[in-house]
């Protein structure tokens, strides 16, 4: 299924691209995560505040609860204790791996059945996106395992869940005074105007 999505996506998206641009199956799967292709990747941010951004914002219909009355939640990743315990590179001197390292090989796309590690391993990504750019992207690529990383056995420290607490309407606030809005986290015409509606009209 990847490698048929793979194709697909560099049959449509080739037109998008700037001339000379490198098309690897890695700069493809990274691009096809954040518009919405489903693929082994789940997005981190190296930012705080974006990550309290995209804990507020919430998807009432994607809400474990169905009210929407869940508490938001960021979870915090150690990257280098995930990738050091992981059993595939047990006795390897690593920390955040690129797309690049040798080390990477039992997770690239493709990779043989045989070959494919079971854990997922933190990756750092390439920035071909103004909103991998402007979210401070990063990821975790999943392995042969289908469980959330909440329910995987990691090591102590590799996972941790911080609940806010304060009203979410006075976190959005504060972080609008930061200059976290909706046109930072997705650049854009659109957005731009939303922010701008929000701003003179709901303020």
């Amino acid at each position: 299924m990847e490698r048929r999505l793979l194709t697909r996506f560099r049959q449509r998206s080739l037109p998008y691209w700037p001339a000379g641009y490198p098309q690897t199956d890695w700069e493809h799967l990274f691009a096809m995560q954040h518009y919405g292709v489903p693929t082994r990747l789940l997005d981190w941010t190296t930012n705080l505040l974006m990550s309290v951004y995209f804990a507020l914002d919430h998807d009432v219909a994607r809400c474990p609860c169905g009210t929407g009355a869940c508490k938001p939640t960021i979870w915090l990743l150690d990257p280098v204790l995930m990738n050091q315990s992981n059993k595939r590179l047990d006795g390897v001197p690593v920390g955040i791996l690129a797309t690049s390292d040798e080390d990477i090989a039992p997770w690239e796309p493709g990779v043989a059945e045989t070959r494919f590690a079971p854990d997922p391993v933190a990756i750092y990504g390439t920035y071909n996106s103004d909103r991998i750019a402007a979210q401070h992207g990063a990821f975790t690529v999943g392995g042969k395992t289908v469980k959330p990383i909440d329910d995987l056995d990691l090591e102590d420290g590799v996972l941790r869940k911080i609940t806010l607490e304060s009203p979410p309407t006075n976190v959005k606030r504060q972080l609008q005074l930061l200059g976290i809005t909706k046109s930072a986290v997705y650049p854009g015409l659109a957005e731009a105007a939303y922010d701008i509606t929000q701003e003179e009209i709901f303020s």
